[in-house]
């Protein structure tokens, strides 16, 4: 298919059902694959990934794209600047980042849920800022974070963004970093 390689990274889902709490299956746990790939190939990816993994059918999972300008580092890249598209009407879809301390993942979508966002997904990481390193017996120690990915309609995310900054206090240093990206494709969501 064209198809080299990809990252995984693991996460949580936070989509909430009463029924999946009471049967203590309301922690999911989620493998997101990272993969960068040519334009031309998306629509065939989507298509394969649906079949496969029954993406059409509630619950399976998610598979999305998101426009990259330039990608260095794989054997069969240069960097190349992209033109600017006119007229993207088809992107309906954005995909909502927000990085905060580790255990602040549940503020940030209980902020997302009140503005109209139906769930995300959780990624672990670790900060590395110019407000984030501490020291203790004079190591630097990067402290714990959580990455939350929103998946929203347009019409909704200047809500969702808006809400979490004014409940995380975003804006102020050290607090967090919000970033919203455009999304190409999306197969097996529902919104």
């Amino acid at each position: 298919m064209g198809v080299t390689g990809g990252t995984f990274l693991l996460g949580t889902g936070t989509v909430r059902s009463n029924i999946l709490k009471l049967l203590g299956l309301d922690e999911i746990r989620k493998e997101i694959l990272l993969m960068v790939i040519e334009e031309n190939l998306e629509e065939i990816l989507h298509e394969e990934l649906t079949k496969i993994f029954h993406l059409d059918k509630p619950n399976h999972g998610i598979a999305f794209s998101m426009p990259v300008a330039n990608v260095v580092g794989l054997h069969h890249s240069e960097y190349i600047p992209k033109p600017e598209k006119e007229g993207e009407d088809s992107m309906k879809y954005d995909a909502i980042f927000t990085i905060v301390d580790r255990g602040l993942a549940d503020d940030v979508m209980e902020a997302a849920r009140e503005a109209g966002s139906t769930g995300g997904t959780v990624l672990h990481g670790r900060g590395s800022g110019i407000h984030e390193k501490e020291k203790l017996f004079s190591m630097e120690i990067e402290p714990e974070k959580d990455i939350v990915l929103i998946l929203s309609t347009k019409d909704k995310t200047d809500n969702i963004v808006n809400l979490i900054r004014k409940r995380l206090n975003i804006d102020k240093p050290g607090a967090g970093i919000l970033f919203v990206l455009d999304v190409s494709k999306t197969s097996g969501l529902a919104i």
